[in-house]
C-alpha cells in the first residue's frame, strides 16, 4: 500500500470514524434520555390518578366482590338463571367501565397522553372508546396483537393497586418528540460525514505533498547508496522538509568531500611509496671499504618520504666520493628530482673535477622564478686517498664534522642550496685528515627531531655525542648515534628523515674498525 494511501486511510480511521460514533452515540443516548423523561412524567401521572383510584377504593372493592360472589357457570343451571347471571354480570361490568372512565375521565390529558386502568383479568378500561383502539393497536389489549406501527414510540406507566388488582396506567406518544431527535442526529451526522469528507479532500493533496518530498528524499538516498556522491534533492518550502532536506545535502556534500579526501589520501600513500621505494633503490646498498677509508651510512625513515639522499662511490685515480643531500618536498617529486641529482653529480664528477664549478652548474639548470620551485641542500666531497685531502662544497646544508683525537671540526656551508636563488656562486673548500679522523655528515632531520615538549636534538647534543663515541667503529658510533636520536625523539614518529654518514680514514693503514 502507497504511504499516502496509507496516511488517507489513517486519518480516516482515527479522525472520521471516532466522529461518526461520537455521533451515534449522542443520538442513542439523547432517545434513552428522552424516554426516561417521558415514562418519569407518565409515572407521575400514574401516581396521581392512583390517588383518585384510592377515594373510591372501597366502592371498587365492593363491585369487585360482588363480581366475584356471582354463581358460577353450573351444569343443573337452568336457562333463565343463566340469562339472569349474564345480565347481572353485564350490569356489574359495565358499571366498573363507568366509574373508572369517570375517575379517568377527570385525569388531564397531557401532551397526548391516554390514562387507562386494566382489571385484574388485563381487560383495559379508557375515558374514550376511541383510546381503547388506541390500546389495542399498542398491544396493551390482552389476546390481541399490536397493530400500530409505532407502537415503540409511546412510554407507558402503570401504578397497580394491591387491594383491587387493578392497575392505573398512562400511556404517552412520544413519536414526534423522537422525530425531532432523530432529525437533529441526522443533521449531526451529515455535518460530521461532511467534515470528514472536508478533511479527506483536504488530507489527499497534503498527503501527496508530503509523500512527493518523501520520495524525493527515498530516491535521492538511493542514489547516494549508489555511489552517486552528488546528488542533492530539491529543498522545499516547509520548515521540517526543508531541515531535512538540508541535512540530507550537508551529509551527500560531506560524504562527497570525505571520498574525495580519501582518495587524495590514497593518491599521496601510493605517491609516497613509490618515493619510498625509489629512495630505497638510490642509496648504497652497505658499507664501502678500501685501503685508505671505510665508510656506511644509513637513514631512519620517517611516516612520510623525505628526499634525503646520500652516496659514495670510488672514482678511477685513487679517490672517493662523499654525498648527502636533502630535497625540498616529499613524495615522487622529490625522489625523482633526488635520482636526478644524484645521477648528474656521478656522471659530471669524472669530467669535471671543480666541485664549485660543478654544484654551480646543477644550481642554474635548476634555476627558475617559481616561487614554490624545488631546491635541494647538498655537501659533496672528494677525498683523496694517499694525501688524505678533503675537498668539498656545502651548499647549504647543515655543518657538518671531522671528528680528531682532539675534538671536532666543523665544515660550514660555503653557498646556498641548489635552486634556491641561482647565480649567488659557491666555494670549494679542503680539510686535511690524518689517519684515525672520521668524518660525520648528516641532515636537518637528525638535529631537528623533537621531544614531546618540543625541544630539538639539536646541534650541540650531536657534537656532545660524537666527541664521547668518537673512538667507536663505523657501526657502533652510527648505531649510538641512532639510538639517542630514537631516546630523544620517545613514542612520537619521525616528522623528517635523518640520515648519517660516517668514513673513517686510515691512509692505507687497516681498515675497518668493528
Amino acid at each position: 500500500m502507497r504511504l499516502r494511501t496509507q496516511l488517507a486511510l489513517a486519518f480516516f480511521l482515527l479522525a472520521v470514524v471516532p466522529l461518526l460514533g461520537v455521533t451515534i452515540y449522542a443520538w442513542q443516548g439523547s432517545q434513552r434520555a428522552f424516554r426516561r423523561a417521558v415514562a418519569a412524567e407518565a409515572g407521575e401521572f400514574a401516581a396521581e390518578m392512583s390517588t383518585r383510584v384510592d377515594v373510591v377504593a372501597d366502592e371498587l372493592k365492593a363491585r369487585l366482590e360482588r363480581m366475584k360472589a356471582r354463581p358460577q357457570q353450573g351444569s343443573v343451571e337452568s336457562p333463565y338463571e343463566k340469562a339472569r347471571r349474564e345480565a347481572l354480570v353485564t350490569a356489574e361490568a359495565e358499571e366498573l367501565r363507568l366509574l373508572l372512565r369517570a375517575i379517568l375521565s377527570g385525569a388531564e390529558r397531557r401532551q397526548g397522553a391516554i390514562p387507562f386502568a386494566r382489571d385484574a383479568d388485563g381487560q383495559p378500561y379508557a375515558p374514550d372508546p376511541a383510546d381503547e383502539s388506541v390500546l389495542e393497536g399498542l398491544g396493551l389489549v390482552p389476546g390481541r396483537p399490536a397493530t400500530r406501527g409505532d407502537a415503540g414510540d409511546w412510554v407507558v406507566a402503570e401504578r397497580p393497586d394491591p387491594e383491587t388488582g387493578i392497575v392505573i396506567a398512562v400511556a404517552r406518544p412520544i413519536g414526534p418528540a423522537l422525530t425531532e431527535i432523530r432529525a437533529t442526529a441526522a443533521r449531526n451526522l451529515m455535518l460530521g460525514l461532511g467534515l470528514g469528507v472536508v478533511a479527506l479532500v483536504g488530507i489527499l493533496p497534503l498527503s501527496r505533498r508530503m509523500t512527493r518530498h518523501l520520495a524525493s528524499l527515498t530516491q535521492g538516498a538511493e542514489a547516494l547508496a549508489a555511489g552517486n556522491l552528488g546528488v542533492q534533492v530539491p529543498v522545499p518550502h516547509g520548515r521540517e522538509f526543508r531541515r531535512l532536506a538540508e541535512t540530507f545535502n550537508r551529509l551527500a556534500r560531506d560524504l562527497r568531500r570525505n571520498q574525495e579526501r580519501r582518495i587524495e589520501q590514497e593518491r599521496i600513500r601510493k605517491e609516497l611509496e613509490i618515493g619510498r621505494r625509489i629512495q630505497e633503490e638510490l642509496l648504497p646498498r652497505g658499507p664501502f671499504h678500501s685501503r685508505f677509508a671505510e665508510i656506511g651510512g644509513v637513514s631512519i625513515p620517517a611516516r612520510e618520504v623525505g628526499g634525503d639522499f646520500f652516496n659514495y662511490f670510488p672514482l678511477s685515480d685513487g679517490e672517493l666520493a662523499i654525498l648527502v643531500g636533502d630535497v625540498s618536498g616529499k613524495g615522487v617529486p622529490a625522489a625523482l628530482l633526488m635520482a636526478s641529482v644524484q645521477a648528474t653529480i656521478r656522471a659530471r664528477l669524472s669530467l669535471e673535477r671543480d666541485l664549485a664549478r660543478l654544484v654551480d652548474a646543477l644550481d642554474h639548470e635548476m634555476g627558475t622564478e617559481e616561487p614554490l620551485a624545488p631546491y635541494y641542500t647538498l655537501f659533496l666531497a672528494i677525498l683523496e686517498g694517499d694525501s688524505g685531502r678533503l675537498r668539498y662544497v656545502n651548499a647549504g646544508h647543515n655543518t657538518q664534522f671531522v671528528m680528531r683525537r682532539d675534538g671536532a671540526e666543523g665544515l660550514a656551508s660555503t653557498g646556498r642550496p641548489p635552486g634556491l636563488y641561482p647565480g649567488g656562486g659557491f666555494q670549494e673548500r679542503v680539510a686535511q685528515l690524518q689517519p684515525g679522523d672520521a668524518l660525520f655528515l648528516f641532515t636537518d632531520g637528525l638535529v631537528e627531531t623533537e621531544d614531546e615538549s618540543g625541544e630539538p636534538f639539536g646541534m650541540s647534543r650531536l657534537e656532545a655525542l660524537l666527541k664521547l663515541n668518537r673512538e667507536h667503529g663505523l657501526k657502533q658510533l652510527l648505531g649510538e648515534v641512532d639510538a639517542a636520536v630514537r631516546s630523544h625523539r620517545g613514542p612520537h614518529e619521525a616528522a623528517d628523515d635523518a640520515t648519517m654518514v660516517m668514513m673513517r680514514y686510515s691512509n692505507g693503514e687497516a681498515a675497518g674498525r668493528a
